[in-house]
């Protein structure tokens, strides 16, 4: 049984010329990791090893499928100025009117 740094390096030794990234089922990570089953805390400490690598591993909702990816280098600000809002103030002077008796 491998221990979650392992597999994590075994993984990253193995795919992390994979640029799209992978994914892998329940039985790929049983039968790859030695474990007949695990954990949330085991994918959780897979993917903190993974890190170190620029990688990360994550599962879906139903955890049948687990997503091996790169890390992005670039924060979303880069690509994604044309799609802000626009910055408008929300707050409005109040002015003195004078209302008639």
């Amino acid at each position: 049984m491998k221990s979650a740094k392992e597999f994590a390096n075994w993984l990253a030794g193995q795919l992390k010329e994979v640029k799209s990234g992978v994914y892998l089922t329940r039985n790929d990570i049983g039968t790859l990791s030695g474990r007949q089953r695990f954990t949330p805390d085991f994918i959780r400490d897979v993917h903190y090893e993974l890190a170190f690598y620029g990688m990360g591993f994550v599962g879906d909702l139903h955890r049948e499928k687990y997503y091996l990816f790169h890390l992005p280098t670039k924060q979303w600000i880069v690509h994604g100025e044309g799609s802000q809002e626009p910055k408008t103030s929300n707050v409005h002077s109040i002015t003195d009117k004078k209302t008639k008796c």
